[in-house]
């Protein structure tokens, strides 16, 4: 006990003296204030230096992700106006194409700057230009061409291919959306038997025609002939619970269709792409959906009594559908032609002949159930467009950014520009 009490002492005036406790005078004193000042000091600038050293660290991270970020950005910006000024030089596109059109042959080939121009925007991103398999321009490693850093592409195509539900400006107008609009609903969605009105479908497709139209009476449809005629209600009833009225005025963009009452998350899901706002006439029948294309031939049969069987539901899917069966036949020519630098269909009267040949590569059965009224259809259809919608991205590190924009070919200009 007597050596543990010693050691203790001993410990307790050591540490007395290291802070001059147990010196005889004041030099030691203030030697031991001044090590633990020091001490402190030191302490305090080693936390003050971390931080500044961490603050530093986030600081040059930061820069380097918004250094990346406007990369990328402007990547994707490039893409953008280079198609657009693609699409815009249709004469000195074509003289390029016909320049390589020897190595296919020497036939000049028939294209649409608006499915090609992204192929030369590519070719510019890259450095080289790669068609068919063969190696058209290489010029990676030139000054002017390619990216040091990052990436970047596009894909185009014209908008005329969908249903433009912002023409809804007389009856007439409201009967030819509603016409292609309701067939492209049943097929997906009904329930009905086939040749009955599936009162769901035609509710939702007036709904998505009245928000659009200027009056605020609800377009009604009679049901024995499937013609559009002015209602004497009210059109904005169903929308009070949601809290808002229907718009009458034209869409801004296709999101509002959300908006209209019977629309469901999973069905704006299937139309967004087949829908469009834009000033677009005909269907272009070339850039189509082939859903769009299948509405189109059900709409238009030459005996509408042969729906039943050529548009048969409950099954979409299955081959044996015979409009699923042309839907697959005519995707397969438009991806072939695409691939030739070929329109798949030079004109209407081409498009409308298409299906007096069924015959000759389809059962007899499917090509008679699938004639249709050539009039009829077009009314409907065209093969050219003049709204290009533009998806570019750019990337540089982890960043990517996209652009999405609609050209308007005859005014060259924007008239749609999204960024994400």
């Amino acid at each position: 006990m007597s050596s543990w009490r010693t050691s203790l002492r001993d410990a307790l005036q050591a540490g007395f003296r290291s802070v001059g406790e147990g010196s005889k005078g004041p030099p030691d004193r203030q030697r031991g204030v001044a090590l633990l000042l020091a001490l402190t000091a030191i302490a305090i600038l080693s936390i003050f230096s971390l931080e500044f050293t961490y603050q530093s660290q986030v600081a040059v991270r930061t820069s380097g992700y918004v250094e990346a970020e406007i990369e990328a950005h402007l990547h994707a910006r490039a893409a953008v106006e280079l198609a657009g000024l693609v699409i815009g030089s249709t004469d000195i596109v074509e003289s390029i194409i016909a320049k390589y059109a020897t190595m296919l042959g020497g036939r000049k080939p028939q294209i649409s700057t608006a499915a090609y121009a992204c192929e030369f925007v590519n070719a510019f991103c890259e450095g080289k230009m790669v068609l068919m398999g063969l190696e058209l321009v290489n010029l990676q490693g030139r000054e002017a061409v390619g990216l040091k850093r990052g990436t970047c592409g596009c894909t185009s195509g014209d908008e005329d291919g969908r249903i433009n539900i912002n023409r809804v400006g007389d009856l007439n107008q409201k009967q030819a959306v509603f016409d292609t609009l309701y067939k492209l609903l049943e097929r997906n969605e009904g329930v009905t038997q086939v040749g009955d009105l599936d009162k769901d479908m035609a509710n939702l497709a007036l709904n998505i025609i009245d928000w659009a139209d200027k009056d605020q009476l609800r377009t009604d449809i009679d049901p024995a002939t499937r013609r559009l005629i002015e209602g004497s209600g009210a059109e904005g009833a169903a929308y009070r619970r949601q809290g808002y009225k229907s718009k009458d005025a034209p869409y801004d963009t296709t999101e509002e269709v959300r908006l209209v009452e019977g629309m469901t998350d999973p069905l704006w899901c299937k139309l967004k792409d087949q829908l469009t706002v834009y000033s677009t006439e005909k269907l272009n029948v070339n850039t189509a959906p082939i859903e769009v294309i299948k509405a189109l031939i059900c709409k238009n049969l030459a005996n509408p009594a042969n729906e039943l069987i050529a548009c048969a539901r409950g099954y979409q899917q299955q081959a044996f559908i015979p409009v699923n069966v042309v839907g697959q036949y005519m995707e397969t020519c438009r991806v072939l032609k695409k691939i030739m630098f070929s329109p798949p269909f030079a004109n209407t009267g081409r498009f409308v002949q298409f299906f007096d040949k069924l015959g000759t590569v389809l059962p007899a059965d499917y090509a008679q159930v699938l004639q249709i009224n050539h009039g009829k259809m077009l009314d409907d259809i065209g093969t050219s467009g003049k709204i290009v919608r533009i998806s570019a991205y750019g990337t540089s590190g982890q960043v990517q950014k996209k652009i999405t924009a609609l050209l308007d070919t005859g005014s060259q200009k924007y008239v749609y520009w999204r960024e994400d």
